[in-house]
C-alpha cells in the first residue's frame, strides 16, 4: 500500500482524479467541508495542507500515522522541501494578516476607532510578510522593519 492509499483510506469525504491532488475532511478539526489536501509527489511523498490552518503534527497524529509513513520505503528525502515549507508559511501569514486588515478596514468604514494596539498589529504583520517574502528571494522588503515605530514610540 503506497503511503497515499495509507492516508486516503483514513481520511472521509475525498474527492479527487485518480491519480490527486485529493481533497478531504480533516481529521485535527471538525471539519465539514474538504479541506485537506493531499497531494503524491513524484518520488511518492505525500504531502498536505489543511486550509483551516491544522499543522502537519495534528494532521499525521489525528491518522494514527508517523511522518515516516508520508513516504515509500527507500525515500532518501527527508520531507517537504525548504520551499514547500516557506510557501506554506507565507500563506499562513498572508491569511492572517489579510483577516486582520480586513477586520480593521471594516470598522474604520463603520466609523470605529482603530486602536494603536491594533495599528502596531497591522504593522508587524506586514514586516512579518515582506520580511519572509525577502527572504525567499520573490520580491524586495516594501515595508521598512523600523516603520510605525516612531508611532508606537509616541502612543
Amino acid at each position: 500500500m503506497t503511503p497515499a492509499q495509507k492516508i486516503l483510506e483514513r481520511l472521509e469525504g475525498v474527492q479527487g482524479p485518480t491519480n490527486g491532488p485529493w481533497m478531504g475532511r480533516c481529521p485535527a478539526h471538525r471539519d465539514r467541508t474538504a479541506s485537506l489536501r493531499v497531494t503524491e509527489k513524484p518520488d511518492g511523498r505525500v504531502i498536505f495542507h489543511c486550509h483551516a490552518g491544522c499543522g502537519g503534527a495534528d494532521v499525521v497524529q489525528a491518522l494514527g500515522l508517523r511522518f515516516g509513513d508520508l513516504k515509500p520505503a527507500g525515500c532518501t528525502t527527508a520531507g517537504p522541501s525548504p520551499i514547500e515549507r516557506s510557501a506554506s508559511e507565507s500563506l499562513r501569514s498572508v491569511a492572517h494578516a489579510s483577516l486582520v486588515c480586513v477586520t480593521l478596514c471594516g470598522d474604520v468604514a463603520r466609523g470605529k476607532i482603530v486602536s494603536e494596539k491594533q495599528v502596531a498589529l497591522a504593522i508587524s504583520l506586514a514586516v512579518e510578510i515582506n520580511g519572509a517574502l525577502a527572504a525567499a528571494g520573490l520580491r524586495p522588503e516594501v515595508v521598512p522593519k523600523d516603520w510605525g515605530k516612531e508611532r508606537r514610540a509616541r502612543g
